[in-house]
């Protein structure tokens, strides 16, 4: 059966457009900003056809594929999340042109600011108190813990807890963080089912929420804000309403997100009856990723 021409309803020189993208192996530094339009304009109708014109890219061998495919069954997984912590581009001429697009977009970077954000708070914690614990919620690669703990290995007085629910992302941060096995243990669980009767300085969650409708995201932090030591604190990350990738990820990677804004933020954990005294709200230096921070005084 053959299948029809790709057309686009709404401009043929869209078509025009990635043929070339195709043919040139993707897009230059001045291409992106048309590309995005186009996405970011884009009839829904259209999707599945631009995502045929484009099936050369869409396997493991880009990032942009790699999201698309899901190989570990969801977005977003820790080896998508360690490319991008590293800046990893696949240096074949046929793709890497479009990891360059994926690491350049500020979603990505905001990503890499985000493990920054997590680097410091741990930085603080070691200078204000000792022995102090980390708990992490959804601990992907790891490569946060690997880099403070590589960066800064004078801080032996931290521990860290993770936790994934995916074996294959545990047994990949134990691989690269096995030089500080006696600092780091780990729980395969949901984050929703596991119980702690430990008490941790810092609870760390980057990404999780995204995924999360409101009354998980609550439900969570009512969980873990009685896992805090008095003066601890809970950190959880989301993306901001104002991500400029957001249509990118959706259209071409089919990756969906739940986006928040700063007042969704502050009504959550209203709706967890924390005292709006121990909440506040930081951002990245994009402001796209945004840190719901809960102190327990």
């Amino acid at each position: 059966m053959n299948r029809r021409p790709v057309e686009f309803k709404n401009d043929e020189k869209v078509s025009e457009f990635l043929n070339y993208l195709i043919e040139n192996g993707g897009p230059e530094l001045r291409d992106y900003e048309k590309l995005t339009s186009i996405v970011n304009n884009m009839d829904p109708a259209d999707i599945n056809d631009f995502r045929e014109k484009i099936k050369t890219i869409l396997n493991e061998n880009t990032l942009i594929g790699h999201a698309f495919i899901k190989p570990y069954g969801y977005p977003g997984d820790f080896i998508l999340l360690d490319r991008i912590y590293k800046f990893d581009v696949n240096e074949d001429s046929r793709y890497k042109k479009w990891d360059l697009l994926f690491q350049n977009q500020p979603a990505a970077n905001a990503v890499r600011n985000r493990k920054d954000f997590f680097v410091e708070y741990c930085k603080n914690l070691v200078l204000k108190k000792q022995n102090a614990k980390v708990l992490i919620l959804g601990s992907g690669p790891a490569e946060d813990v690997y880099e403070f703990l590589t960066s800064y290995p004078e801080s032996n007085n931290l521990s860290f807890e993770l936790i994934d629910f995916d074996q294959a992302a545990i047994d990949f941060s134990m691989k690269k963080n096995k030089k500080f096995d006696r600092q780091i243990s780990y729980n395969r669980i949901n984050v929703l089912r596991f119980n702690s009767y430990e008490l941790y300085d810092l609870i760390w969650s980057a990404g999780i929420t995204d995924y999360f409708k409101d009354k998980h995201f609550t439900f969570l932090i009512r969980k873990y804000i009685n896992c805090l030591t008095e003066g601890g604190v809970m950190v959880i990350s989301n993306f901001s309403t104002k991500n400029p990738t957001k249509r990118l990820m959706e259209v071409i990677s089919n990756w969906y997100l739940n986006h928040r804004t700063e007042t969704d933020l502050f009504r959550i954990a209203s709706d967890a009856n924390i005292d709006k005294e121990m909440v506040s709200v930081e951002k990245e230096p994009l402001g796209i990723n945004l840190f719901l921070k809960i102190l327990k005084n």
